[in-house]
């Protein structure tokens, strides 16, 4: 295998990855996916995937990271919700994947926040309230993060195509 085609697997894997984590957060996943482009686009020498578009393509990652952080702290902070709920429903994303899709992206977030609001001391009506609020911030996330990773995915695969 030569270096070339090891280093496009390599950014291929990173983008897929990048992708899983979308679904699964279990690594940053916009970050993830600009890597894999970055990586390729430093193997060959911003030749095919110019300083201009990796700067377009940062601008859309760092963005996405913003609008993410922002949406997640200002509701955080309009229902009091804390770091617990928004664990809780990873947590239960993760055990709820091994029950099937449903479980993974509704029953396992939501159950998952509002145990962990409870074990942090809460009330039943709060952490039902942060459980809920939290489940509707992870779909919006994951729903930004989505089509912000689908955006730099496709401009990417335009760039190597030559259609950009």
């Amino acid at each position: 295998m030569t270096l070339d085609a090891f280093i496009t697997v390599v950014s291929s894997l990173l983008i897929l990855g990048g992708f899983v984590a979308i679904m699964f957060p279990i690594a940053p996943p916009i970050i993830t996916i600009w890597f894999g482009i970055f990586i390729y686009a430093i193997s060959q020498d911003f030749a095919t995937i110019g300083q201009n578009y990796m700067i377009l393509i940062s601008l859309i990652a760092l963005s996405t990271i913003f609008l993410d952080y922002t949406l997640s702290r200002s509701g955080s902070r309009k229902l009091q919700a804390g770091p617990w709920g928004v664990f809780g429903a990873v947590v239960g994303g993760l055990i709820g994947s091994v029950f099937g899709p449903f479980h993974t992206y509704l029953t396992g977030p939501i159950v998952g926040a509002i145990v962990f609001e409870l074990m942090r001391g809460r009330d039943q009506v709060y952490s039902y309230k942060a459980g809920n609020y939290t489940i509707v911030a992870f779909m919006g996330g994951t729903l930004v993060k989505l089509v912000a990773g689908v955006a730099m995915t496709g401009l990417f695969i335009l760039r190597l195509q030559g259609k950009l």
